[in-house]
């Protein structure tokens, strides 16, 4: 085989090969530009805490696995206490099955992609579950509501157990409650309710 033939040779490998790394980036690329949120049905309860995230349609948050299943929640606070602690909510899957993470922009309704988006953490804004995480699209919305609102901001990535222990606790009071219910601080169930 003369220098010439190794050389073309050489050349149709490393094009090949070349060829084999953009195709599989590109479908990697591909597929996760696929992943689109989800609608959550009214009888589908959040991952974390079990309340209805389609009864908080702002404070809607989603992670689609790669299997094409779906887990809502009904805030960012117990989406990423879920995910912190993943083993303890759902045996089936583990982070590195997550395709998307969705949580909708505060001041339009619109998803976002999680890692992407602005947070303000404890605020005086109150979401379905007490404090919260509040997402925006953009820093500059994001600091624009953390003037008026009190909280601090962070990144998608910073985010961490710790990030969300100031945000447990009680409701306060924050939710209005009708019928038997009476509210002392932390719910409490009247007599009535506990039969």
């Amino acid at each position: 085989m003369s220098i010439r033939h190794i050389n073309s040779a050489v050349k149709f490998v490393t094009f090949i090969f070349c060829l084999a790394i953009s195709m599989a980036l590109y479908n990697t690329t591909q597929a996760s530009t696929d992943v689109t949120p989800q609608v959550i049905p009214d009888d589908v309860k959040c991952g974390k805490c079990g309340m209805f995230p389609a009864h908080y349609p702002q404070w809607q948050t989603q992670i689609i696995f790669k299997d094409g299943s779906m887990t809502p929640f009904d805030g960012c606070k117990c989406m990423f206490g879920f995910m912190n602690n993943m083993q303890k909510f759902d045996t089936a899957h583990t982070k590195d099955d997550i395709a998307a993470i969705f949580v909708r922009d505060f001041n339009t309704g619109d998803w976002l992609d999680a890692k992407t988006a602005h947070f303000v953490i404890g605020s005086d804004a109150m979401g379905p579950m007490g404090k919260e995480l509040i997402p925006f699209k953009d820093e500059q919305s994001a600091e624009a509501f953390q003037k008026e609102h009190g909280g601090d901001m962070a990144a998608f990535d910073a985010i961490t157990m710790e990030t969300l222990k100031p945000l447990m606790g009680k409701m306060n009071g924050h939710m209005k409650m009708e019928g038997n219910m009476k509210q002392e601080g932390n719910m409490k169930m009247d007599e009535n309710m506990k039969k």
